[in-house]
């Protein structure tokens, strides 16, 4: 009989020794306990068998034999498999392209998500499994496509996910709405609400000029009661500033509580298309990760320009060069 000792069993990974009881497989040859075959009922490697797999002996140190199920077999590691984040097919680890649905995987294989060692490794502080899908995406991916404040966005997509909830406040889309659209280009959001803002500031510019200009020196003595029953125009125009206001109020909120949820569909929509068209062009994981990058991220100078663009226009409304 041939030696095994100093070699592991196929299935646990214990290393045999002289009085180990062994099983040889006769269609592989590969050797387990005979306990281990009992339990399992079969070969560990029975999966290659139709792939005319055959057992190679892989000596092992003596540490292998405390570290127990842990020292894996060559079988067993080679049928690793990686589970696709969008449909949840399992596809050998050695391929790029998930067998059921063609999603690129490659970039998901273990190392893809390491950063350069002078970057801190923030993920552990933040408790980040980057496999987890958001919006069946990888969470690594979204990660790479926001850039550098993942640390804020990535714990809330997550718990978003979880609680399958669309609120999470987002004080900066708060305060700035359309500009943090721009700034995360979210381009069509971002020029809409802008737009939206400057057309009520302007209303209300223009409506208290006519205002002042009517009522002269009665406008900070008239009462609203007056202003109802002698000024109608006016008062109607008084109504529609007071629900402008309102709804610009009511934009600033929904853009807090909203904002997170739509960026999220937004880094999910974009990365979904750049997987696909890495797939048909059969990119490296590196090109795939660089076209996250260069999509995502941030456009300081877009959000600069509109900033500066909406400001000159209120200055412009504010100051009655119009009117």
């Amino acid at each position: 009989m041939k030696d095994y000792r100093n070699m592991s069993c196929a299935a646990c990974g214990v290393v045999f020794d002289e009085h180990s009881d062994i099983v040889i497989c006769p269609e592989c040859g590969a050797p387990h306990h005979r306990e281990c075959w009992k339990e399992k009922g079969h070969c560990a490697c029975e999966d290659q068998h139709s792939e005319q797999y055959e057992w190679q002996p892989e000596k092992t140190s003596d540490s292998a034999n405390s570290a127990g199920s842990d020292g894996a077999s060559s079988c067993e590691s080679s049928r690793e498999m990686i589970i696709c984040p969008v449909c949840g097919g399992e596809t050998p680890k050695s391929e790029d392209y998930c067998e059921r649905c063609g999603y690129y995987l490659a970039h998901s294989r273990e190392g893809a998500y390491e950063r350069p060692t002078s970057e801190p490794d923030f993920s552990k502080l933040f408790d980040i499994d980057e496999s987890e899908p958001i919006n069946g995406v990888p969470a690594g991916d979204v990660k790479k496509f926001v850039g550098n404040m993942w640390m804020y966005y990535i714990p809330r997509f997550l718990s978003m996910v979880k609680k399958k909830s669309s609120v999470s406040f987002n004080f900066t889309a708060f305060f700035t709405n359309g500009l943090w659209f721009i700034s995360r280009k979210m381009y069509g959001w971002g020029v809409v609400l802008l737009i939206l803002m400057m057309l009520i500031t302007g209303y209300q510019t223009y409506y208290y000029s006519v205002f002042n200009s009517t009522l002269g020196s009665l406008a900070n003595e008239i009462t609203f009661f007056q202003l109802m029953r002698d000024y109608k125009v006016l008062f109607g125009g008084l109504m529609l500033n007071y629900f402008l206001t309102l709804l610009e109020n009511v934009m600033m909120l929904l853009c807090g509580i909203f904002g997170n949820k739509l960026y999220m569909n937004f880094c999910s929509k974009k990365i979904k298309k750049i997987n696909a068209q890495a797939t048909a062009a059969h990119s490296t994981p590196e090109q795939f990760n660089q076209r996250l990058e260069s999509a995502g991220g941030v456009s300081a100078l877009y959000a600069i320009c509109a900033g500066l663009c909406y400001f000159a226009v209120l200055y412009v409304l504010k100051s009655g060069l119009l009117f």
